[in-house]
């Protein structure tokens, strides 16, 4: 892969893991202190400019991750590489879901999004796993 292809990877995972984090460690516990209207005004601009951003990160990912499968994995043997960047994959694109379902101004998504919390943390979580196999995989 090469480097800017590489930097852009990397910076969109950032960005995107970056983000969850935040709002699932900073902005939602802050909310308490504010009075309910103002507490879902403030959500509804914050995941307004954060579903931009993130989903941004989601395209530029999926065209790097692509990118890289091709120029690195493509004529690989099955095996250890291409099972571990199999699990990769399919976590990633939970995350990717996750983050999706829970930005897009739906209001049938209204009782996914009450239980906004934990859906963070299983996507942070299963974004901190891709990032661990992304480094295993460094070493292939």
């Amino acid at each position: 892969m090469t480097s800017l292809v590489q930097w852009v990877h990397l910076v969109s995972a950032v960005v995107g893991v970056g983000g969850i984090a935040f709002v699932l460690v900073i902005l939602l516990p802050s909310l308490q202190v504010l009075a309910d209207e103002q507490r879902n005004q403030l959500m509804k601009v914050v995941m307004g400019r954060f579903r931009w951003a993130n989903w941004s990160a989601i395209v530029l990912l999926i065209a790097s991750g692509l990118y890289g499968i091709r120029a690195r994995a493509w004529e690989a043997p099955w095996g250890p590489y291409w099972k571990w960047l199999t699990v990769k994959i399919v976590l990633a694109f939970c995350v990717f879901t996750i983050s999706l379902l829970l930005t897009l101004p739906i209001q049938v998504l209204g009782r996914f999004r009450a239980r906004r919390e934990m859906w963070l943390a299983i996507a942070l979580g299963a974004a901190t796993v891709v990032i661990l196999i992304s480094a295993y995989l460094r070493g292939f």
